[in-house]
């Protein structure tokens, strides 16, 4: 395995993906069979995409000109365990995919898409853990029926893994 640095900062195993699964709309197992040219080619409509005006823009984005982090979820147990996850303003999907905002790729007993979501609200700096399609979400060794309010330090159960969430935006530290 030889993990390698995109132009983006982010990293990957160059042996299972011939690009930056983050940065394009890849998703790999190794078996791909698509063409540097074609990759590319695809990565140039994502930025275009990316730069469209007619996007929609986030809140903090629009007024920061960035995408701040305002917690984190940290893996306490689990096939990723040690691994730490930002969350951003808005609502962020739990899932197995690349296309989820928090990618839990080696857990099988998470969902592919949709497990369940985070959000945090920017004006009232709450955070709310989310059910969604997945199986098996706890908050605190409580199955989660309903959306929850976070609070810092709780326990989060998804699929085989737990993480301890970890509230960056809270009292006077705001991004607003």
């Amino acid at each position: 395995m030889a993990i390698v640095q995109c132009e983006n900062g982010h990293y990957f195993d160059d042996e299972k993906y011939s690009a930056c699964p983050h940065c394009g709309d890849f998703e790999g197992d190794g078996d791909s069979t698509m063409s540097f040219v074609e990759e590319e080619g695809r990565a140039q409509e994502k930025l275009a995409e990316m730069v469209s005006t007619e996007k929609t823009v986030g809140f903090f984005q629009g007024r920061l000109k960035a995408d701040p982090v305002v917690g984190w979820l940290v893996c306490t147990s689990g096939p990723e365990r040690g691994r730490d996850y930002r969350i951003h303003a808005g609502r962020n999907f739990v899932g197995r995919s690349y296309k989820m905002d928090i990618s839990i790729q080696d857990d099988p007993a998470v969902s592919r898409e949709n497990h369940s979501s985070i959000v945090f609200d920017p004006r009232h700096g709450d955070y709310m853990l989310v059910p969604g399609e997945g199986t098996n979400t706890y908050i605190n060794e409580r199955p989660l029926t309903e959306p929850e309010r976070l609070e810092n330090g709780d326990v989060i159960g998804i699929g085989d893994s737990e993480f301890t969430f970890i509230a960056f935006c809270t009292g006077e530290r705001t991004w607003l």
